[in-house]
């Protein structure tokens, strides 16, 4: 279920830019969770799994107005790797372990029902703060990401 309650503005300009950039492509997917692991162990950045659906607008919007502009800057700017899981997805990965699993079978091991939801997650994939989910307002998400980034960056150590 896509969940929010108004898109957030968006500047003609920041749509513009994020369309050149492929704002309604995925971003990057997963096919290994270890490897992903490793580096947040390393680095001690979080991971950050983006839940999304095909065609979800409120997705579409969180993508476009802040995970893609992290994405582009890169772990080393923007503090975190960020992984676009899609939760209907057949589509097969590595988890920690090495199993073969579905994105499907991956949300469901973070029990999400509604999208966008947004975890960030240690070594271990393990949940580090409150994930967010859904979208009401663009003045208070931009907040609440970053609130979030902070606090699970803080609890790794960094």
């Amino acid at each position: 279920m896509c969940a929010g309650a108004a898109l957030p503005w968006i500047g003609a300009a920041g749509v513009a830019d994020a369309r050149a950039q492929g704002a309604d492509e995925p971003l990057a997917r997963i096919d290994d969770l270890r490897p992903l692991l490793a580096a947040v162990a390393r680095e001690r950045r979080p991971l950050l799994l983006f839940f999304s659906t095909p065609g979800c607008p409120f997705c579409r919007a969180v993508r476009r107005g802040y995970l893609r502009p992290r994405a582009v800057d890169g772990p080393a700017l923007s503090g975190i790797v960020i992984r676009e899981v899609e939760i209907t997805s057949g589509r097969r990965l590595r988890d920690r372990d090495g199993q073969w699993l579905t994105e499907s079978e991956l949300a469901s091991r973070y029990d999400v029902r509604m999208v966008p939801h947004l975890e960030l997650v240690d070594a271990r994939s393990e949940r580090l703060v409150k994930p967010l989910i859904g979208l009401d307002s663009a003045s208070f998400y931009e907040s609440f990401l970053q609130s979030a980034i902070a606090e699970a960056t803080d609890r790794l150590g960094r």
